[in-house]
């Protein structure tokens, strides 16, 4: 008690702290927070429902849909799907996830039109496979780690590296870009992702912190780092 007496008095602010209401608070603001979230994912579902194409307007393309839904077989081409009712389609579904391939072969250049791009793991997509998604979105995000390997075309042309070819002719890893490069050299905003929380243990991933992006990661520590389980 004399030291509680002693803290009171040179920080009259602790007097003051309830720890027990403080933690009412605490909880009450986590339940607040997890509601929050919840009703944020109603709102988008409401506002998805709303724009569902339901007037005159997109009476053409639902009518190439239902006709589709209907059929038991010999369904349209989906690039042909996408070309005759592509409108209707992204506004029951505005989400695509797709691989470069797959955007070449089903979303005819000058049809569909996105508002934004999400390129994931960016590091490992070449930059002549992004630019027809880039080509069909009005603004886009790239996500990657510039400190994995870059793409390689070594497992996909067959080449054969003799031992007396010419350095000249081997593949080189560093010349082989990426979308994630590319970006980085037209001076596009950057910004770290710091969090780390795929690893059980920090350290896991201690190592690849110090060495590889300065100690900036922040790592979460392991409640029981001694466990034999780990």
């Amino acid at each position: 008690e004399p030291l509680m007496r002693e803290a009171w008095g040179r920080f009259p602010a602790l007097a003051g702290f309830d720890g027990e209401a403080h933690d009412k608070l605490v909880e009450r603001f986590r339940r607040l927070d997890k509601e929050r979230i919840e009703l944020a994912a109603a709102e988008v579902a409401l506002a998805h429902f709303e724009g569902l194409p339901k007037g005159a307007g997109d009476v053409g393309e639902m009518r190439v849909l239902l006709h589709e839904f209907n059929k038991k077989r010999r369904h349209l081409p989906i690039r042909k799907l996408i070309a005759q009712a592509g409108q209707a389609v992204q506004a029951i579904k505005p989400v695509f996830m797709m691989s470069p391939l797959s955007v070449a072969e089903f979303l005819a250049p000058g049809g569909l039109r996105f508002d934004l791009l999400l390129i994931d793991e960016a590091s490992q997509v070449e930059p002549v496979d992004a630019l027809g998604a880039v080509a069909r979105a009005s603004q886009m995000v790239v996500v990657g780690d510039d400190r994995q390997l870059p793409p390689t075309k070594f497992f996909k042309g067959g080449h054969l590296v003799e031992e007396d070819e010419s350095d000249e002719d081997q593949i080189s890893l560093g010349d082989i870009e990426s979308i994630l490069g590319k970006c980085a050299a037209q001076g596009m905003p950057q910004r770290m992702l710091r969090w780390h929380y795929r690893s059980r243990h920090p350290s896991l991933i201690a190592v690849s912190n110090q060495e590889f992006y300065d100690s900036r990661l922040f790592v979460v520590p392991n409640a029981h780092p001694d466990t034999s389980e780990l």
